[in-house]
Order: C-alpha cells, then sequence, then structure tokens
C-alpha cells in the first residue's frame, strides 16, 4: 500500500465560477498554487463516463456481461464508494480526502487522494459532484505538501504530497516534515493530466501547470537518471507497483521531455530481469526490488521498503502490477508489457484453476502461496487489469469480472482497487 519513496533524507471549457477562499494551511497560511476561484459549471466533462470516445489499441473485454450491465455495476459502486469514503478534512478549509479507513488513527494517505482524483476524472459526466470532489481532493492535497522533501530538494518539491495525514487533516510527522509516497503522487500527476483533457484549465485550478508542477517534482525527488525509480532506505532500491507506465508515457506527452519514454524502458528492463532470472517459471513479480544499480537487481530480501519479510513476494504492493500494466497495454499496444502481464497471469490462472477465489494472499517467486484463507477482492481485481492482454484469458477474465461485481468491497484500498480495473476493462478508461 502508500509506502514511503524516500524519508528523512487542453483543452475544454471552464465553466461558471463560484468565489471562494483558498486553501489554508494548518497555520493559517495561504498555499502557494491555490486559485480564487472554484469551478461549478461544466459538469459534464469533454469524456463523460460511458460515452467510450477513446477506442482501445489491444486487448480483450469481458464478454460474460454488456457494456450497459458493466457500466451500471460501476456507477453503483462509484456511488456507494463516494458516499462511504469522501470527508471533509477539519483543518483545509473546503478539503476533502479519502477515509483511509475506519480503525486507522490517521485520516488518509497520498495513495488515496490518487486514488479519488482519478475516480472523479473518468466519473464525471454520471456524477454532476465530479469536478467538485476533484477540487477539493486537490485543495488537500496542495495544502499538505511534504516538507520533509523540501528540507532536502527545495521548494519545487511543494508539489508532492505529506504520504498521510492525522484525523485532524494535519501532517502525521511530528514536527511537520513529512515525507511524499511515489505513487500517491504519480496518480495525482496523472489526474490532474486528465482534469485538464475533462474540464479545461482556463477557470479555477489551473489543472496542466499543476501537474507539470507535480511531474517536474517528482523527476527531481523520486526518479534516478537512468529512468528507474527511486525507494528506501536507498534511491538503489525500489517498489515494482510505481512502475506506471501508463502515467510515464502521459508525462512525456504532456512535457516533451524524453525522460518519461526512458522510465517506460528501464522499468521493462527491470521487469523482465527479474521474471527472467528469479521466475522463470511463473512470471511474479516482487513488491520491492534492490540494487537496481548493478547487472543483478534482486527481489528484495526484506525490511527494507514497507518494512515486511514478505517484501520480495508478489503481495500487497505488486498485486496492483497487473492492472497498472494491462492498463497501459490497451491504450499503448506496446507488446513488451503484454509479455510480462501475460506470464503472469499464465501461472495465476493455472495455480486458481481459473476459480478467482483460490487466488492467494499472497506468492513466493517460485510459486508457492504464502496462504489461501479468504479471496482477497484487490488481487482478484487488479487481475481483470492483467486478464485484459490476451484471448487466451477470456474465460477468466469473464469470471474475474463476474465475481468482483458481485463483491463489491466497503473497505478502503480493496474498493478503490475494484473500481479502477473495472472501468478499464469496461472500456471507459482514457489517458491525456
Amino acid at each position: 500500500m502508500a509506502a514511503l519513496a524516500l524519508a528523512g533524507c487542453g483543452g475544454g471549457g471552464g465553466g461558471v465560477a463560484a468565489e471562494t477562499a483558498g486553501p489554508v494551511g494548518s497555520d493559517g497560511a495561504a498555499v502557494a498554487g491555490t486559485p480564487q476561484t472554484s469551478p461549478v459549471g461544466n459538469a459534464e466533462g469533454a469524456y463523460p463516463f460511458a460515452s467510450r470516445q477513446v477506442a482501445y489499441a489491444a486487448g480483450i473485454k469481458p464478454t460474460s456481461t454488456t457494456a450497459a450491465q458493466m457500466d451500471s455495476t460501476i456507477r453503483a459502486a462509484y456511488d456507494a464508494w463516494k458516499s462511504r469514503s469522501i470527508v471533509d478534512v477539519p483543518t483545509v478549509p473546503g478539503g476533502k480526502a479519502v477515509k483511509f479507513g475506519s480503525s486507522a488513527d490517521y485520516l488518509t494517505v497520498s495513495e488515496g487522494a490518487g486514488y479519488g482524483m482519478l475516480l472523479a476524472v473518468v466519473m464525471a459526466g454520471h456524477d454532476p459532484g465530479a469536478r467538485t470532489l476533484f477540487d477539493g481532493l486537490l485543495t488537500t492535497v496542495r495544502a499538505r505538501p511534504a516538507k520533509g522533501m523540501m528540507q532536502y530538494f527545495g521548494d519545487e518539491a511543494k508539489y508532492l504530497m505529506d504520504w498521510r495525514l492525522k484525523k485532524d487533516g494535519t501532517s502525521s510527522d511530528w514536527n511537520d516534515k513529512g515525507a511524499n509516497a511515489m505513487d500517491g503522487d504519480l496518480d495525482i500527476a496523472m489526474a490532474l493530466l486528465m482534469a485538464h483533457r475533462q474540464w479545461g484549465s482556463s477557470a479555477g485550478w489551473n489543472y496542466r501547470q499543476e501537474a507539470i508542477n507535480t511531474i517536474n517534482a517528482l523527476k527531481l525527488v523520486d526518479m534516478k537518471p537512468d529512468g528507474a525509480t527511486k525507494g528506501l532506505p536507498s534511491a538503489d532500491n525500489n517498489r515494482t507497483s510505481d512502475y506506471m507506465i501508463g502515467h510515464f508515457r502521459a508525462f512525456a506527452r504532456a512535457t516533451g521531455d524524453s525522460f518519461w519514454t526512458k522510465a517506460v524502458d528501464r522499468a521493462y528492463e527491470l521487469i523482465n530481469h527479474i521474471q527472467t532470472v528469479y521466475a522463470p517459471g511463473t512470471g511474479l513479480m516482487p513488491d520491492f526490488i534492490i540494487n537496481t544499480h548493478t547487472a543483478n537487481p534482486e527481489p528484495s530480501k526484506g525490511y527494507i521498503g514497507d518494512g515486511t519479510p514478505t517484501e520480495g513476494f508478489f503481495y500487497a504492493n505488486a498485486l496492483r502490477n497487473p492492472w497498472r500494466f494491462g492498463s497501459d497495454y490497451v491504450l499503448s499496444g506496446d507488446s513488451r508489457w503484454k509479455d510480462v502481464t501475460h506470464k503472469l497471469v499464465n501461472f495465476i490462472k493455472a495455480d486458481c484453476g481459473g476459480d478467482p477465489t483460490r487466488i492467494a494472499l499472497g506468492y513466493r517467486l517460485d510459486g508457492s502461496p504464502t496462504e489461501r484463507s479468504y479471496p482477497p477482492k484487490a488481487t482478484i481485481a487488479c487481475m481483470i487489469g492483467g486478464a485484459l492482454v490476451d484471448g487466451s484469458h477470456q474465460a477468466f477474465l469473464n469470471s474475474l469480472w463476474d465475481w468482483t461485481a458481485s463483491h463489491i468491497s466497503q473497505d478502503y484500498y480493496d474498493s478503490e482497487l475494484q473500481l479502477l480495473p473495472m472501468i478499464v476493462a469496461s472500456g471507459n478508461w482514457w489517458t491525456p
């Protein structure tokens, strides 16, 4: 889930705008980059949900249901998610957050902000309040910069979010020097580019500029010159679920910076190496990789990223990879990402006998499961994204969709990771 990346060290119209006060920090100071107005018009957007204006370049879709039925399932799940998960931030006027969970001792994480912003921008046209929700989440993002990163990387790092907020919405770090989590900021940057395409940047927030600011900060703080992502406790470690290759392609288009194309290539080199050397029979990939600066990067031996012994397994982080890689493949048609995803899905499908409820909670790279105590909803849903890459997975894809559609989660992480892959599988995903 939301582990730290580092620590310690258009188009479209504007619409009618209503005067509002900009967000402020807990000390009452105004936050840089805050708009003076908050748009309330143009709720439909340029890409209303279910319009399917962007044809997929590759892949398959579920055949056990119709497009209209998929849309109806997604709408109902989104409405329930929004009602249950979106909360006000007490210390950020106008700020919204995706609640981490009722049992947590903190309010939200930046990962949740990213998921929420992606969902809001895609569901415009169904949800008339999508833009208001998006702007509320963005207000919180900008009100809570990762000040610890600013300490080491300068003012440009203020466009990265503090990775976790307390129950009252203030920084979770005792001295207000919080770090950022790369996955949250990557999704936030992508959602901002999508918002520019969806609603334009002529009124209220300049979504495009905010996106460029975050992209540049990510390159400065979270990326190595060779295109690899950074991790903990060394920049030569990283987390495979941060290989958001579809985002990297969008960043390259938005900035004209070929560095982000190099990031796609480097991510593939690392995943292909791990599969070839450490998981030749399974295609599995670990949560974390170490020694990315050497000729032999290897799976984490544990306790360097999330601080768990399972960091070298296909587990709580890497489970998202089939969704991320499949989401990219259906739009880019890049066969490299079909290949790495196909290998993984082939193994999972064989291991569970095509029954989603038999997918293990995690796997060692040799294919041995950790446990099978209950159906892992997030893993099952993210496998939907992976199964899109090849027609040989059609029956498995149908089973994954059907089970997920009838077992919508009420919990953080599971619910977001059900909705987003289902949106992709239904043909409703698009990128700027």
